[in-house]
């Protein structure tokens, strides 16, 4: 390997945030020349050592003394030597985010709503010698598009797993103080990787109309009042149970009485489940909504085809990396309906579906 006299990131655009320069032969008189936005970072076995600032440096023993110490204890002696240099860019950068979390159980029924969000932050390196550790030691990166994917990935995860420390009542009500904390949560994150956020900005957070309509009652008793009056207003008179008055209303009338003997025991949870399609409210075991007959199977999953993260077949980007998402389908043998993959059921007619 040759011995190399010179180094620098000349070609440093303006999206690139860092380049390793790997398995470098030096030697004490090679020179590193560092630009007025850059670091050099003296990297070796995993380890961050020297730092070399913006000029013009001859390596000498005193200049890099971490380093000429870590070579001595491995009994490499003389005047080359092998490292890697790593330059990081101290301009500021725009990393975008964006994905679909879910909200805390509220309320009795432990409802959980699926939002989702948009939005994009401002950050730069603060730290060059931790940001080298964590990225290029921790995690194997080579280039800066591996740090923008896991800076986009690491932004994520840490809004949905903030999101599912707060009821739907509060988002709704708070939306913007909600987003707020959360990007302070981000901030103190960030610099435990070397990173300074500068601003974190929320585009758009979307919550679902019947999320709003689960938020907007004046309680839970109030919401199973008025469901028992909706469906006492569609019943025939004189009664007429489900058969007279359809498989929706029988549905609702079981629903309705379940729901008003739980409020008259307190102590008693609430055994529902809620349609993710329309908002209403079923009993356990119902396996169609009896308000818009969608299916109440469990969102199916699906494999992140770059990460692996386990994530809804319903996400469009992977909640983990950013990554965008192509879902794949079954068609059902009997109705050709499209399903999600991984579901054993076709939601439409209830067929079995092949893999």
């Amino acid at each position: 390997m040759p011995v190399i006299d010179k180094v620098a990131w000349d070609f440093a655009g303006a999206e690139d945030i860092a380049h390793r320069f790997p398995n470098l032969s030096l030697k004490y008189g090679s020179q590193v020349i560092v630009k007025e936005n850059q670091w050099a970072v003296f990297f070796r076995d995993g380890k961050a050592y020297d730092i070399f600032g913006p000029g013009r440096h001859t390596i000498t023993s005193n200049n890099i003394p971490l380093l000429t110490g870590a070579l001595k204890a491995l009994r490499i002696i003389g005047d080359i030597f092998n490292c890697e240099v790593i330059f990081v860019s101290n301009s500021q950068f725009r990393g975008n985010f964006g994905g679909q979390a879910y909200s805390a159980p509220s309320g009795p029924i432990q409802y959980q709503a699926e939002l989702g969000f948009y939005g994009y932050l401002l950050y730069k390196v603060e730290d060059p010698m931790l940001f080298v550790v964590e990225f290029f030691g921790n995690r194997g990166a080579t280039s800066s598009k591996d740090i923008e994917t896991y800076i986009r990935g690491f932004i994520n995860e840490r809004v949905i797993d903030d999101f599912a420390h707060y009821d739907i009542f509060t988002l709704v009500k708070n939306v913007d103080e909600t987003t707020d904390k959360v990007a302070l949560k981000i901030s103190d994150e960030a610099a435990r990787i070397g990173l300074k956020i500068i601003d974190t900005l929320f585009e758009g957070v979307k919550i679902p109309e019947e999320a709003r309509r689960f938020a907007s009652g004046v309680g839970q008793q109030a919401m199973a009042m008025q469901y028992m009056k909706e469906t006492a207003e569609v019943l025939p008179e004189g009664g007429g149970g489900a058969a007279g008055a359809g498989v929706g209303a029988g549905v609702g009338l079981a629903m309705g009485t379940t729901m008003a003997r739980q409020m008259q025991q307190p102590g008693v949870p609430q055994q529902l489940v809620i349609c993710q399609s329309c908002g209403a409210q079923n009993p356990v075991g119902t396996k169609f909504c009896g308000n818009c007959g969608k299916s109440l199977a469990p969102v199916a999953k699906m494999k992140c085809p770059k990460c692996g993260a386990e994530i809804p077949a319903t996400m469009k980007f992977c909640g983990n990396c950013g990554s965008r998402l192509k879902p794949e389908e079954i068609s059902c043998p009997k109705c050709k309906t499209k399903n999600p993959a991984g579901t054993k059921f076709c939601g439409n007619c209830g067929a079995k579906l092949k893999k």
